[in-house]
């Protein structure tokens, strides 16, 4: 079935009417008016006559004013003698010319004088005169005077910025010649069209035809080919006249109005998209008027494309009401457009997701036009019984209330209870929704009650259906909801939203779910709120998780360093670090390498880097469950294993240590951690190093069985600290193949000399230049610091803080201060020296030797590397 785009009945009264499309207004001759013209044409011949005897009058346009004013119905001469009367008479109506005209000679006729008429004009020529200046004069020249002082007539120029023939462009005589010849017998109107071609000999008439005959596509082919100068009508009148969707792509831009946007509907159809998918972006004065214009128009096309359109502009005032009306008018094509989109990690999939839902809850027979499992996620489950002996706090009857109607039950997935097999009757769930608007401490009861995974599944679709309406702020509560019954698969579709949202002006959203976060709790949403406070891109975000991370660490009694060793999750993995991934006839188990990046190992032995999709021998719900079971560890893992590698490496450099218990419980025993535990050199604060085995047993260098003390603290060991004993650990890491997550034993490393040691300043480092990208890059990174010892922005230099409290600063010219938008000049280092603060400048400064070697031998191979 082909779906047809209709215009609103309000705006058909203002549309530029086509043949074949939607009939405007009627329109009729006024047989009044065509004797005042006549008149006029009377008065005007003396001037006529005396114009067209002009010696610079066109030879052409002589001759057709002699013939029209002989009493010949030349169309040419016409146009002219109505053009010498309109400029040189008073009182004069365009409008009155046409009737005549059509009533006189039939509408061939006029349509062939109208459009001889926009490229006549009267008097002499503009004249440029130059200056050296580069300003351009147009001299014309007016006023009473002797015989021939009227000028000659003659074809319009582009010098010609003001000219008579404007009189054409009023709609009392385009729009309405256009409209009676939409209407004309099939006869006539091919009549005119013949006709016509004959006057289409300059730009400016070839525009105007186009508008006339609009079903002639190829004139308007050749009319956008012309200069956008050479036209007697408006913009607007060359809107309308398109007709094919190559002509789309040459118009820049839209006047938003009922009679141009109901027009563009009419002529064509859904190709008129894209110039209102322009005008929805098009930042006009007044775009809070245009725009509800603009989607009106929008809603009435039945075709998939508008559903990316009005998603794109969902931010805008009225932007969701409109998606959701699109969807509810149009539900299938919102159903191919949105299916592709939902739920895929971006705002957009987000709002995509709850209109589809909703969609699919009020009709399930609609999932029936795409493909089998294209929108399974957003189906309404299978229905099970309700639950009879409910918690207290979710009987009785619910109160209406303008803060949870929006949330109908109907559109959200049913809530089962903890046994899966009974769901919370329509009233429950709104005794829930209540409470959750609350915050209500009550929620706490629901939890235990109900299947948590079902619970966060309607939660999450609650969230999708609030952000699908526009978010609005008044129901901000949907939003804290999902710490509130939310879980870690709330987590990993939470995050990319909050890294997300202050990019798009929601910067206070995405502080709000750094709560829902740290309400959640568990170990992935730590992991994850700990990842946040490493991304360098909005500031203002990573400050707000950071102080989030503080503030659980507090409350625990711990430091953020230790609430970190404690919320890496460990993904269901075995007391080995490994999962089996069982598809009925085959298994396959998953390890990992030196990057903690998941790898498959066969039954037979063959390590593939992926999950093998299900096939037919394979039992069809564990093989499809242990599919999505990797795919999305392997998700889980993108983010977090780059973040514990590099948090083990700063703990390297930071000096970090651990109690033998603690080491063993966080690190060697975590299923995950331990694949990177057992790549890495250990060291115990009296200087004795260690490997763990594969057996989770401690080796020395020796390869010897070793036990730490248990009053011994436990550290990543620094090259640095290894001594005589790193060839032997880089020899025995090598005889047994064991690749380092990262660099540590063939980590470089700078050793003081006793003469730099008991130095106040560091000269090898001194006059090395950085460019400026790798020194802005230390600033903005992790183990250098540019603020003042008050906290203040101080580009002057780069900091480094040892275990002790000791600063390493280095000097930079010009400074990055200067540069803080964008790119600036290479760094020099003018000193480096060691105190107690971030000084700008030396101030109390110590012997180079008393800071920290690991935290100097760092500094300067970061300098040194950078300036390489």
């Amino acid at each position: 079935m082909v779906e047809t785009v209709s215009v609103p009945v309000e705006w058909r009264e203002h549309i530029h009417p086509r043949r074949g499309g939607v009939a405007g207004p009627e329109v009729v001759l006024d047989e009044d008016a065509a004797p005042r013209a006549r008149e006029w044409e009377r008065a005007a011949r003396p001037i006529a006559e005396e114009m067209l005897e002009h010696e610079r009058t066109v030879p052409e346009l002589g001759k057709a004013v002699r013939a029209w004013l002989d009493g010949e119905p030349d169309p040419v001469g016409a146009a002219a003698v109505a053009t010498v009367a309109i400029k040189h008479l008073q009182g004069i109506e365009g409008a009155a010319f046409l009737d005549a005209w059509a009533l006189d000679h039939g509408l061939a006729f006029a349509a062939c004088a109208v459009t001889e008429a926009s490229s006549i004009t009267l008097g002499p020529p503009p004249r440029r005169v130059t200056h050296g200046t580069g300003v351009i004069e147009l001299v014309a020249y007016a006023g009473p005077g002797p015989r021939g002082w009227r000028g000659e007539i003659r074809r319009t120029t582009h010098d010609d910025h003001v000219t008579v023939s404007r009189w054409i462009a009023v709609d009392a005589v385009a729009k309405r010649l256009r409209a009676l010849l939409a209407e004309a017998p099939e006869d006539e109107y091919r009549d005119a069209v013949a006709r016509v071609s004959a006057h289409r000999g300059d730009d400016l008439s070839r525009c105007t035809a186009s508008y006339l005959l609009p079903t002639e596509t190829a004139w308007m082919d050749e009319s956008l080919n012309d200069p956008s100068s050479a036209r007697v009508l408006d913009h607007e009148h060359v809107v309308c006249s398109l007709s094919s969707a190559a002509h789309v792509e040459r118009i820049g831009w839209i006047p938003p109005t009922p009679a141009v946007l109901g027009t563009l509907l009419d002529g064509l159809g859904a190709d008129a998209l894209p110039l209102l998918d322009q005008a929805l972006r098009y930042p006009y004065s007044n775009a809070d008027e245009t725009r509800p214009i603009v989607r009106r128009a929008i809603l009435e096309i039945p075709d998939e494309r508008i559903f990316p359109t009005l998603l794109d502009r969902i931010g805008d005032k009225g932007g969701p009401a409109a998606l959701q009306e699109a969807a509810e008018r149009h539900p299938l094509h919102a159903l191919r457009a949105l299916a592709p989109q939902a739920d895929n990690g971006t705002t957009l999939g987000l709002r995509a997701a709850g209109l589809l839902r909703g969609l699919l809850y009020a009709e399930p027979t609609l999932a029936e036009a795409l493909p089998p499992g294209a929108v399974e996620a957003f189906l309404p489950r299978p229905a099970v019984p309700d639950g009879e002996e409910l918690p207290g706090v979710l009987t009785g009857r619910p109160a209406r209330s303008a803060k949870v109607d929006w949330a109908d039950p109907a559109l959200l997935p049913r809530i089962l209870t903890r046994d899966r097999d009974r769901a919370l009757p329509a009233s429950a769930t709104k005794c829930l929704l209540h409470l959750l608007a609350k915050k209500a401490p009550e929620v706490a009861a629901v939890r235990e009650f109900c299947d948590r995974h079902s619970l966060a599944e309607f939660s999450w679709a609650l969230f999708q259906r609030w952000y699908a309406l526009g978010s609005p702020t008044r129901h901000n509560w949907a939003l804290a909801q999902l710490g509130l019954i939310g879980d870690d698969t709330t987590v990993r579709r939470l995050s990319p939203l909050i890294r997300a949202w202050p990019g798009e002006s929601a910067a206070g959203r995405a502080v709000a779910a750094l709560d829902v976060l740290a309400a959640i709790g568990s170990d992935v949403a730590l992991t994850h709120l700990f990842e946040l406070t490493r991304r360098k891109k909005y500031n203002g975000l990573k400050g707000r998780a950071i102080e989030k991370i503080h503030e659980i660490a507090a409350a625990r009694g711990i430091t953020p360093d230790d609430l970190a060793d404690r919320a890496v999750p460990d993904f269901g993995l075995d007391a080995q670090g490994t999962l089996v991934l069982d598809y009925g006839p085959r298994r396959f188990t998953v390890t990992f390498d030196q990057q903690l990046v998941p790898l498959v190992v066969e039954q037979s032995g063959k390590v593939r880097k992926s999950a093998p999709k299900p096939g037919p021998k394979d039992d069809p719900a564990l093989a499809s469950a242990a599919h999505a079971l990797f795919t999305g560890l392997k998700k889980d893992l993108r983010t977090i294993a780059d973040q514990e590698i590099k948090r083990l490496e700063l703990a390297m450099i930071a000096r970090r240590t651990w109690t033998p218990g603690d080491f063993h419980a966080l690190f060697v025993t975590h299923p995950l951690l331990g694949h990177i535990v057992r790549r890495l050199v250990w060291i115990i604060d009296d200087g004795t190093s260690f490997r763990v085995a594969e057996d989770d047993t401690y080796a020395d260098v020796d390869d010897e069985l070793f036990a730490p003390a248990p009053d011994a603290r436990i550290g990543i060991a620094h090259p640095l600290l290894l001594e005589d004993h790193l060839a032997a650990w880089v020899e025995l890491f090598a005889d047994y193949e064991i690749l380092q997550p990262f660099e540590q034993l063939g980590r470089p490393f700078y050793r003081l000399t006793d003469d730099e040691r008991a130095a106040h300043r560091l000269a090898r480092v001194e006059g090395l230049v950085l460019p400026y990208g790798k020194a802005k890059g230390h600033s903005e990174g992790r183990r250098w610091e540019w603020l003042d010892a008050n906290g203040e922005f101080a580009g002057g230099g780069l900091a480094r803080r040892d275990p002790a409290g000791l600063y390493v600063v280095a000097a930079l010219s010009p400074g990055l201060y200067y540069y803080m938008y964008g790119e600036g000049e290479d760094q020099e280092i003018k000193a480096l020296w060691a105190g107690p603060g971030p000084f700008p400048s030396p101030k109390d400064t110590v012997p180079l030797g008393e800071v920290d070697p690991v935290t100097m031998s760092e500094a300067v191979h970061d300098l040194v590397r950078s300036a390489s």
